[in-house]
């Protein structure tokens, strides 16, 4: 198989799972939600594989393609020597275009580096807000043991309970919540905030809201902007049900599902203002009658190939480039 046609594929791929990847990862719900912590674990990753694939296709289109060098002639020969030492294939292959091979190298890169810039300067924006909510509870709030949790109390009629982060105020709960949940039902929405702040599923939401930000107009980012927070809440749901038991928790969540829409709205609210939340009645559908998974392995199965293709050439980009870096580009 020729470079150009490698090269060719490897393009497909990467636009196969920006554009795909939305549909499959809906197809495959009732299979992640089974597991969601690995569901989380194997989305975040699939994203950063995908912005790793976008540099390994340059790769493969900078030894298949060449053109002009507008490179000073020092620099251009420092710049050609590790790309034929990085080439896994035979360079006489190599395609005369009017387009500089180190465009190819260059231009994936600088959109990667941009997405990370962007995506650090808006976790930055979320640590302010965060840091503003926590400020606006210190004259309200007071802090009291409930069930072996700190938790903060707030004066509000509305039944609500959100988690801040570990090192924040972490859980914060209303007067409202208190007067209207048993005690059952208060020990698992304690059990499932406590789980957001044990398992720190806020720097999860972090580290994907950087990344996701700036692509957003990518379908299969978006796609895991939207489905990593719910199955971060299926996960604490899990964890809460395991102590408390299905009926304490699914009877607490429409308590609240049916108190509060501000709460839903809140949930679904992509970037800073979004915050853990106990309520949702979806939820409650999936703690009492689960979707059965085999509907999803069509879709976790076609999932599972658009990744693998991705592995294995971005595994062979970035290895061989790796390996010329290390040789110090030697021939």
């Amino acid at each position: 198989m020729s470079p150009l046609l490698l090269s060719m594929l490897m393009i497909i791929a990467v636009l196969a799972a920006a554009v795909l990847g939305r549909p499959l990862i809906r197809a495959a719900a009732p299979v992640l939600i089974r597991f969601p912590r690995l569901a989380v674990l194997g989305l975040a990753l699939s994203l950063v594989l995908w912005l790793a694939s976008v540099l390994a296709a340059g790769l493969f289109l900078a030894w298949s393609l060449t053109g002009p060098s507008p490179l000073p002639a020092p620099v251009a020969e420092v710049c050609q020597r590790c790309l034929e030492a990085s080439n896994p294939f035979t360079a006489d292959f190599a395609l005369q275009t009017v387009i500089p091979a180190v465009a190819f190298l260059f231009a994936p890169a600088a959109a990667v580096l941009l997405v990370v810039v962007l995506g650090l300067r808006a976790a930055w924006k979320r640590q302010r807000s965060l840091r503003d909510t926590c400020r606006s509870l210190l004259p309200v709030g007071r802090r009291q043991i409930i069930d072996g949790h700190l938790v903060t109390v707030v004066e509000d009629s509305a039944p609500s309970a959100f988690a801040l982060g570990r090192d924040r105020w972490g859980i914060v709960v209303s007067t409202g919540l208190l007067a209207t949940l048993d005690e059952q039902q208060m020990r698992a929405v304690l059990a499932h905030e406590a789980t957001h702040l044990r398992e720190r599923h806020h720097l999860v939401l972090d580290f994907i809201g950087s990344i996701t930000g700036p692509l957003r107009w990518v379908p299969f980012a978006a796609a895991i902007t939207d489905a990593v927070p719910h199955y971060l809440e299926v996960s604490a749901d899990n964890a809460a049900r395991r102590r408390t038991g299905t009926r304490a928790l699914a009877s607490a969540l429409l308590v609240m599902g049916e108190a509060s829409s501000d709460q839903r709205t809140a949930s679904t609210t992509p970037g800073a203002h979004r915050v853990m939340l106990a309520a949702g009645p979806d939820r409650v559908r999936q703690l009492i009658s689960p979707v059965n998974p085999r509907q999803g392995i069509l879709g976790a199965v076609a999932l599972s190939a658009i990744i693998a293709v991705l592995i294995v050439t971005s595994a062979i980009a970035h290895g061989a480039a790796l390996a010329a870096v290390v040789s110090g580009c030697a021939i």
